[in-house]
């Protein structure tokens, strides 16, 4: 895409044009929902589907664009902050769906679910705390200063693979997973330094 392009397409996402946002999705939708697929199981799959992940996702994109609080010069740094969302998107769905109350192994089935009146009975789900969306926040502005490579490290660190696992998965050495592990410390220990000084 050409430079002058590119502005105009980020300039129409920052102002809601509808033409930029459509030509966002075509670009975008369907290698968002593939992503967000693979960061459920498929027990989640039941209650969240990729498409719940991928527009709230676009939400937290389109808001915070028309805000103006990114910085993206090339269609990479794009890809790049969308992943960060839909990943962290994904995880916080997960995240509320393990918990005690609302955990999936308290999933009842249908015909386990009614009442003695055959009615269902429907928790009611309290709000996110501001806590949380912070965090949420703080999350995407970390994982969009990631590379694609180092975000997948993240990703599967985050779920507890050893280096070894994560240099089977990727397909590298494990001296490869090592040097991207340390260059995310790195980079991070860099932003919160320009952060708290």
């Amino acid at each position: 895409m050409e430079n002058t392009d590119w502005k105009d397409l980020i300039q129409g996402l920052r102002d809601g044009d509808p033409v930029a946002c459509n030509e966002f999705w075509n670009q975008y939708g369907s290698m968002l929902q593939n992503l967000a697929q693979k960061q459920l199981s498929e027990r989640l799959q039941r209650r969240v589907g990729s498409d719940d992940v991928v527009q709230s996702a676009c939400r937290t994109f389109f808001r915070r664009m028309s805000d103006g609080q990114f910085d993206l010069p090339d269609s990479d740094s794009l890809w790049r902050l969308m992943c960060a969302i839909t990943v962290t998107k994904a995880r916080r769905a997960a995240r509320d769906n393990t918990r005690q109350k609302r955990g999936l192994q308290a999933e009842q089935y249908i015909d386990a679910a009614t009442d003695e009146s055959g009615g269902f009975q429907i928790e009611g789900s309290s709000p996110v705390p501001a806590e949380e969306i912070e965090l949420a926040d703080q999350m995407e502005f970390l994982l969009a200063r990631l590379s694609p490579q180092e975000c997948q490290v993240f990703d599967l660190r985050m779920q507890n693979y050893t280096n070894p696992e994560i240099a089977a998965t990727l397909k590298c050495s494990e001296r490869t997973v090592r040097r991207i592990t340390g260059q995310i410390k790195t980079r991070w220990t860099a932003l919160f330094d320009e952060s708290f000084n």
